[in-house]
């Protein structure tokens, strides 16, 4: 295979908020913020007060973990707090045997001696006493995903998401998710076993290449976030899909790709226009990950075909 259709997979968790990505400790010269918030402002139609969307990148170390004073001042306003999913221990609970298998076979069973070889070098690479043996109950998109955070996990932390829903719940705010967690995850449940096999090796290749070349697309994007504009974030993310386009599983990386970012703009979108429309007199904060916001066709585009006027705040 010439072209990996998949490099886009570590980089879209990270950005559309599937996963906890938690980047190293940073340099001291690194600032506080993002130097601009990825905040939109909502007005118009019946509204009498303005709500917020806010993009995150899901992380909980660094300038990118910390809100900008200006979605400070944002979220401080607001009554009700939305995060893509519910955040609170029950919910998060219940995701977990969305990543279990059902067909009564171990990890190893399915992928085949060779392919479990690969996934345990690569393993041992992040910390030599790990395996693959806590992964023997997952599915194989599972074992696709988590090695590519692992590195970053082990460093421990709260996500921003968390931590502003923990801070919600503090301050008797209001609190819920835009979607379902299982609908947050149907782009890789709904995968065939062969599916997911062809996205675990095609990802344990790209880690090997990005490696050898010193390359960070995790490092990428927290840099594209800080910078706080849009077109830095979209730039990372259209790398990923130029690879995406050209590889030999181009179909499958086109399909993963519509279910993570553009069927769930809309779903998302469906939620906060229904919920403006019920609730004209109060603020929401709508949190969900960056690159909901920062594509051609976003969140924000389907809130302003609902009517909305809706306002890059640029402080």
């Amino acid at each position: 295979m010439k072209t990996h259709p998949f490099r886009f997979v570590a980089l879209a968790c990270s950005t559309l908020g599937l996963f906890t990505i938690v980047p190293k400790a940073q340099a001291q010269a690194e600032p506080k913020h993002p130097a601009k918030p990825l905040l939109w402002k909502v007005e118009g139609k019946a509204l009498t007060q303005p709500s917020y969307l806010f993009g995150t990148i899901h992380i909980s170390n660094g300038a990118a973990a910390t809100l900008h004073p200006a979605a400070q001042k944002a979220f401080d306003e607001s009554s009700h707090f939305y995060a893509e999913v519910p955040l609170d221990q029950a919910s998060q609970m219940a995701t977990l045997p969305l990543m279990m298998r059902k067909d009564g076979k171990s990890l190893d069973q399915a992928i085949g001696n060779e392919l479990s070889a690969e996934l345990n070098a690569e393993l041992k690479l992040i910390n030599p006493a790990l395996d693959s043996t806590p992964f023997q109950p997952m599915t194989t998109w599972a074992a696709a995903i988590l090695p590519q955070i692992l590195p970053h996990q082990l460093e421990g932390g709260k996500p921003l998401d968390l931590k502003l829903w923990e801070q919600a719940e503090a301050a008797g705010k209001k609190t819920a998710g835009m979607e379902k967690p299982e609908a947050q995850l149907i782009a890789f449940t709904e995968l065939t076993e062969e599916q997911q096999v062809i996205l675990l090796a095609e990802t344990l290749k790209i880690m090997r290449k990005e490696r050898a070349e010193g390359k960070d697309t995790a490092k990428e994007m927290i840099a594209a976030y800080v910078s706080g504009e849009p077109a830095n974030v979209s730039a990372v993310m259209d790398r990923a899909l130029r690879a995406m386009a050209k590889g030999e599983h181009a179909e499958l990386g086109e399909k993963l790709m519509k279910r993570l970012l553009n069927d769930r703009d809309k779903t998302m979108a469906d939620f906060i226009t229904k919920t403006l429309s019920d609730q004209p007199g109060t603020c929401h904060f709508f949190a969900a990950g960056a690159g909901h916001f920062c594509s051609e066709i976003s969140i924000a585009t389907h809130v302003r075909e609902a009517g909305y006027t809706v306002t890059r705040m640029n402080p």
